[in-house]
């Protein structure tokens, strides 16, 4: 933590995925293991105060980093193990003479915008320059760094590529390139076989991604792809303009158990939520485009054991998701007594939050009663939309619903601008665990969500414009 600049604030999540790459944890035995033993850490070094807590993030207190950097600088001295140079915003930052012999170094928050020399540092374990205005780094910048295990080039938007010599970092366990306006990765990625991490979210510039380079990395273990690239600019011979292309790739990770993914067709969706690895792997998904899908079948998507958060986002032609309720019946009689079935046999048992966005033609989202553990909901800009869970598209299965909760577990509901909803249920409910309800612009909601006893418990209920 003591990498990061003065009050910076790291979600949870990173910090036991930074943890991971620097071999703290081993992350073989699951993604659910290793989150219970970051968790317990993170509990145990907020506890004894040397971290504070802000919701999903914490961060260090600037007297516990000085003491942090000084008990390291000063445990082995003469080897100068951190250069430190955060926040400064400074151009004179870089100083690489400075960094023969160091084992970490960071310079987030700075503006360097130029990597450039072929600085020898044979000792550099971890390498953090986020956030620095990076545009370019020179070819041999990284020859000498043999054992380099983290690389953190993220929030660099103006960084539009790597140098071919990547290959070079042979000891490379994590890297991220989260936030970056690169456009391409070059082949030679592949080369890093012992890449356990990479991070290639909110790439939106990335058009040339290779076929064999994802499949190439056969130690990785989190991959976060979401909103990576864009379909709509993609090369011919880039595996993000075929989303079957990807799946395929995907298939190849055996040792993956962390994957946040964006789909743009039914094909690579059915083919991604079949697979069984793929099934267990899967937090998050971002659902885009769907280009003459009227119909999408998600009952493969509710054998996604541990998707915690799912966004369906600009689908113009997406009229209905579509679900095989008697199957889904069919299943939990089949695992245990209907009434008894264990939360954790349920579909869609660890979806938490879902958002549904620009989805012009979606008519109803009846397919979340399922969601029995969904605590955060935003539908936005539906314009067809009616109703969010409709009766009339339940099939003749009493036992199932009879035997739902629906909703019970949501905390927070946002439906914004959307001009023909009428209702959020077809009878209110008693959401109990209802913090927050946001409506702006649904001119035609005559049902509320809560029904009045419930309404009167919910002390943070907000409501607004043109419920």
């Amino acid at each position: 933590m003591s990498l990061f600049p003065e009050d910076f604030l790291i979600n949870k999540n990173d910090l036991i995925d930074y943890w991971i790459g620097e071999g703290i944890f081993d992350g073989s035995d699951g993604r659910e293991v290793v989150e219970n033993w970051g968790y317990h850490v993170i509990g145990c070094l907020l506890h004894a105060c040397l971290l504070e807590d802000k919701d999903d993030c914490v961060r260090m207190h600037d007297v516990i980093r000085d003491m942090a950097l000084w008990i390291a600088s000063d445990i082995e001295r003469d080897q100068q193990n951190f250069f430190v140079q955060t926040g400064a915003q400074s151009s004179k930052a870089l100083e690489v003479g400075k960094w023969e012999g160091v084992r970490k170094v960071s310079l987030m928050a700075n503006h360097i915008v130029h990597l450039s020399g072929t600085p020898n540092c044979s000792n550099l374990r971890t390498l953090f320059l986020g956030s620095i205005h990076l545009n370019k780094i020179s070819r041999g910048f990284f020859q000498f760094m043999p054992n380099l295990t983290v690389l953190d080039l993220s929030n660099n938007n103006s960084l539009l590529g790597l140098p071919r010599d990547v290959w070079k970092l042979v000891s490379l366990q994590y890297l991220n390139l989260s936030r970056t306006g690169i456009k391409e990765l070059p082949t030679e990625l592949n080369e890093l076989v012992k890449l356990r991490y990479l991070n290639l979210e909110y790439t939106h510039s990335l058009y040339l991604l290779p076929h064999g380079v994802i499949s190439g990395f056969p130690m990785m273990r989190i991959l976060r792809m979401f909103r990576c690239g864009s379909s709509e600019q993609a090369a011919e011979d880039c595996i993000l303009s075929r989303d079957e292309s990807l799946v395929e790739e995907l298939q190849c990770l055996e040792e993956l158990n962390m994957l946040t993914v964006t789909i743009r067709s039914a094909a690579a969706l059915e083919r991604l939520s079949s697979f069984q690895g793929m099934q267990s792997s899967t937090r998050v998904l971002y659902l885009e485009l769907f280009h003459d899908s009227k119909l999408v079948n998600f009952s493969s998507l509710a054998n996604m054991k541990n998707l915690d958060t799912l966004h369906i986002c600009h689908c113009g032609s997406l009229e209905e998701l579509q679900i095989d309720w008697e199957g889904e019946l069919q299943k939990m009689q089949a695992i245990n007594n209907l009434a008894q079935v264990a939360t954790t046999e349920r579909p869609f048992r660890s979806l938490s939050s879902v958002y549904v966005e620009n989805c012009l033609k979606l008519s109803n989202l009846t397919w979340l009663i399922l969601a029995q553990n969904l605590t955060f909901l935003r539908v936005s800009n539906c314009p067809k939309l009616v109703e969010v869970a409709s009766d009339e598209k339940l099939p003749e299965v009493p036992e199932l619903v009879e035997n739902l909760n629906p909703f019970a577990k949501l905390k927070a509901v946002e439906l914004l601008s959307l001009p023909n909803l009428k209702s959020f249920y077809w009878n209110a409910l008693p959401l109990p665990s209802v913090k927050d309800v946001r409506v702006v612009d649904c001119p035609f909601l005559d049902k509320r969500p809560l029904n009045t006893s419930s309404a009167n418990h919910q002390n943070d209920c907000i409501g607004r414009q043109n419920w």
